[in-house]
């Protein structure tokens, strides 16, 4: 997706890049926090993590609740309601009022779901039908007494489900009760890419658009038929042909074909870097000149408004997840919101990658201007690119000395 509304990366960005953060803070030491705190623990998710104990600062990023900071020391300093921040092990700050003492060691919260070992980082669900009411309580359902009306094909995040008075009923991330028939649940697309060691060849390809028939030779007898998404190795090419290793030949036509290329200016022989062909549908993530994972997108579609945007950017804001919708579109006559969009990676305004749970239809284009990954290439990607996400953190903004991943769309 892209051109959503900009609230949440209002919310992550605020004073990005606003003041600057000199090198050395200089601050004035508040009270010791109690003796036996080893940490301190968000309590308000996304807690905004700055470089200065100061709220007009720059913001490096948010923290998840639950998640557990090592800290140095209590500062005092303006923009905190409380007039105290605390430093972290890192020399980043984040204000008191966000955060309690805790005697647990640091680290971040532990993802249950995430346990589990689904495709996803959460349990997503789409509204069936129109105008789906959503409620505060249960027992609101009968006194029809809704809170907010759901439109068809809205995504959410289910946290719990519960049987009140008969009827089984779903609890959003967002506290509200949902009829539990007016939802179907999805799991994400199984599709995922290429991981490549170095030294192997960029000879990948995939059945792009239908299932494709594979022949003897050129113009001889087909020997089998590939499925869409089948994977495939391209020995050398002949005009429309192309042969396979292992033996048999394909319309290229009918094949999506990582090729490789050469970095764009700028970028060292150890950075990661990340190629997108718009009409292949096919990016490349490489370090230096070296292909290291290859897989099927879905750019924005062939259209004014949902073109991506071609051209070398660089990754400016790293999300664990955020909404995404274009609710303040009232020009259209159906309208998106999804809930939670997971491993988000903008680089250029609102355009960035994100993982689709919602398609399978890699290698088309279909998007509203964003890249869409499937959730297993979304999240390999995420940990793939610059700067990393620290552990429990909700979202990091890149910074210079990050050399964050630049990406090429073409």
């Amino acid at each position: 997706m892209g051109g959503f509304a900009l609230s949440v990366i209002a919310a992550v960005v605020l004073l990005w890049p606003g003041g600057t953060a000199a090198e050395t803070v200089t601050v004035e030491q508040a009270a010791p926090a109690p003796s036996w705190a080893q940490s301190i623990e968000v309590v308000d998710d996304g807690a905004p993590v700055m470089m200065a104990p100061d709220g007009a600062s720059q913001r490096r990023g948010t923290v998840g609740a639950g998640t557990r900071l090592g800290f140095a020391r209590r500062v005092l300093g303006p923009g905190c309601a409380t007039g105290v921040w605390y430093e972290t092990r890192d020399q980043l700050y984040v204000c008191e009022a966000h955060v309690q003492p805790s005697d647990e060691p640091p680290g971040p919260k532990v993802d249950e779901w995430a346990l589990t070992g689904g495709l996803l980082p959460q349990r997503y669900a789409f509204i069936r039908f129109g105008a789906t009411r959503a409620y505060l309580h249960p027992s609101d359902y009968f006194r029809n007494d809704y809170a907010e009306a759901l439109g068809k094909g809205f995504g959410i995040v289910v946290t719990g489900e519960q049987v009140y008075e008969g009827v089984s009923f779903v609890r959003t991330r967002r506290h509200l009760w949902v009829e539990k028939g007016s939802v179907q649940f999805v799991k994400g697309s199984p599709f995922s890419g290429v991981r490549l060691e170095p030294g192997d060849t960029l000879d990948v390809a995939w059945v792009s658009l239908r299932p494709a028939k594979v022949y003897e030779r050129p113009q001889g007898r087909v020997v089998k038929r590939l499925e869409r998404h089948a994977v495939v190795h391209i020995r050398s090419t002949k005009g429309p042909w192309a042969e396979l290793v292992g033996g048999g030949w394909m319309r290229t036509s009918e094949l999506a074909h990582a090729e490789r290329t050469a970095p764009p200016e700028g970028v060292g022989p150890h950075d990661r870097w990340i190629d997108v062909e718009v009409e292949q549908q096919v990016l490349v993530a490489y370090e230096g000149e070296t292909p290291m994972f290859a897989t099927l997108v879905s750019t924005g579609r062939n259209t004014k408004q949902s073109q991506t945007p071609l051209g070398v950017h660089r990754m400016w804001v790293k999300l664990d997840y955020t909404d995404m919708d274009d609710l303040e579109r009232t020009d259209l006559d159906k309208n998106y919101s999804i809930q939670d969009v997971p491993w988000v990676q903008f680089f250029k305004g609102s355009y960035g990658f994100h993982a689709a749970f919602w398609h399978d239809d890699f290698g088309r284009r279909r998007s509203h201007g964003c890249i869409n990954l499937s959730p297993a290439d979304a999240r390999y990607l995420f940990q793939f690119t610059q700067p990393v996400l620290p552990p429990g953190w909700n979202a990091i903004l890149t910074m210079p000395k990050d050399r964050p991943t630049v990406v090429r769309v073409r």
